[in-house]
């Protein structure tokens, strides 16, 4: 039995199978990518079981060959190059797919950031002090559609609905709901926007992600009177809606130079468009806001739709997942979860749970800070034609801003990547934001078997040489058996 399974293993009938299930699996991974992304070829083909089996089969038909010639002459240095450049490879494949990290760092200009966040997805769920996450694999469209929702006892919800490639629809409508927590909303248009268009936002004071928006080197927030003024996070303008007791609406605006300006909103005029709530906080951007929708006490309405059409181009931002989630014990409490989102339920003993939805993340042993970010447009256009990243390397968060100013700047490309203690940062993409983008997407990786594939590589591409030019020689070498002789 076991003499049957050692030539089965060595046999070119094994070879021949693998090498013809590698091909098909290959093109197969290739017409994926092409017609959906990466993240579905590599759900159905380059991360599935079935092709590490297909590849360890591979090596162990590679290995067990060679074992196989033992003794090894001088003559066959060429071959047990090319195989062991096969299974060094193999090897640092493997050790790139245990041991490897591929994610992405997040960094606004003037911020420093140490969290990579990796393309391995997990649901929070955090009570008071206590907080843990589980893995929520991510699933392509085919198979999110046949998604029938899943239970998390430990976490007392379940998670009804998933959307792979998502777009939100934001909305907030008048609610007294205590398990959604209703808070004051304002809905507002940025006029005047340097990049064009005319964004509108929600601003909404139950939940700390939802009550700042930042756009630019504007930050928009609304919060009770009762509430402390948040002073400014580094340079840059506030606009602030306060609330007051009897359900007023008021502003507040402070530019960058320190100058302040405040005001009553005539609630009457809202809706309006003969006469709409137009405010100008007289900075030396010309923004003005307009003032769409007030709602005193108001719940999250937002919900998640399969996208229609991708984004695409340079810096575009890939679609990004969403959930359903809802409380086990409270079917009704349903609420969407985008990546990166998080929300506060009321669980049947009153007391307030979160729950998010969030990439897996990785803390470097160092920090990066984003010194200025810098974008190159086509001729004529707001297209990107090229765009880079300065950054500094901070050893401690405990810096000031002046200790971190006389750090060596190092300058990130999409062709020239930064090397820092085994990580490589690559510049892959931005965030667009107004007047102009100001948060940089860094490819964060660390390849502990790049070494073992690059010189596994080499010797293979020099084995297989070696071999080709000793079968020509040794064709040439060969006597040629006479005329005479050929003919009988």
């Amino acid at each position: 039995m076991a003499l049957a399974c050692w030539n089965f293993i060595i046999s070119i009938r094994l070879a021949v199978v693998v090498i013809l299930s590698l091909a098909i699996s290959l093109a197969t991974a290739t017409i994926i990518e092409s017609k959906y992304d990466t993240a579905t070829a590599q759900y159905y083909v380059y991360q599935a079981k079935w092709f590490y089996g297909v590849l360890t089969l591979l090596g162990l038909n590679i290995l067990a060959v060679a074992i196989s010639r033992l003794p090894w002459k001088k003559h066959m240095i060429p071959f047990l190059m090319a195989h062991a450049g096969i299974l060094m490879v193999l090897t640092g494949s493997y050790l790139t797919a245990t041991m490897g990290l591929d994610g992405n760092l997040r960094i606004g200009e003037g911020e420093v950031s140490s969290a990579v966040e990796l393309n391995d997805d997990v649901i929070l769920y955090a009570q008071g002090d206590d907080a843990k996450t589980k893995p929520f694999p991510w699933m392509p469209v085919g198979v999110a559609e046949d998604f029938k929702g899943q239970d998390y006892p430990d976490f007392r919800i379940r998670v009804e609905k998933y959307i792979s490639d998502a777009e939100s629809k934001v909305n907030f409508v008048p609610g007294t709901d205590p398990d959604k927590k209703p808070g004051p909303a304002v809905q507002i248009k940025i006029l005047g926007a340097p990049m064009g268009g005319a964004p509108e936002i929600w601003l909404w004071g139950s939940d700390p992600g939802w009550a700042s928006q930042k756009m630019g080197l504007a930050r928009f927030m609304i919060r009770k009177d009762s509430q402390k003024d948040l002073s400014a996070n580094g340079p840059e303008a506030r606009f602030d809606f306060v609330v007051g007791k009897n359900g007023e609406l008021k502003f507040e605006t402070t530019s960058i130079r320190g100058e302040k300006k405040n005001g009553v909103i005539d609630l009457k005029k809202l809706g309006s468009k003969e006469d709409p709530v137009i405010i100008d906080p007289q900075w030396r951007m010309p923004i003005k806001v307009q003032v769409r929708r007030f709602i005193p006490m108001a719940i999250n309405d937002t919900h998640y739709v399969p996208i229609s059409v991708k984004p695409s181009g340079m810096g575009s931002a890939l679609p990004q997942p969403a959930m359903l989630v809802s409380l086990l014990n409270n079917p009704k409490s349903k609420l969407w979860l985008g990546l990166g989102d998080r929300a506060d339920f009321i669980d049947e003993n009153g007391k307030n749970v979160s729950i998010g939805f969030f990439p897996k993340r990785v803390i470097l042993p160092y920090a990066i800070r984003l010194k200025q970010f810098e974008m190159k447009h086509d001729p004529g256009t707001q297209d990107a034609a090229a765009y880079s990243s300065f950054v500094q390397v901070v050893d401690s968060f405990q810096k000031d801003d002046k200790q971190m100013d006389t750090l060596p700047v190092e300058h990130i490309t999409m062709n020239e990547p930064m090397t820092v203690k085994g990580y490589t940062f690559y510049q892959a993409s931005y965030i667009p934001d107004s007047p102009r983008p100001t948060v940089t997407v860094l490819s964060v990786n660390r390849d502990p078997g790049r070494l073992l594939k690059y010189w596994g590589s080499i010797l293979l591409i020099l084995g297989s040489i070696s071999l080709y030019l000793t079968k020509v020689f040794q064709k040439k070498r060969a006597p040629t058996k006479p005329a005479q002789e050929q003919a009988v």
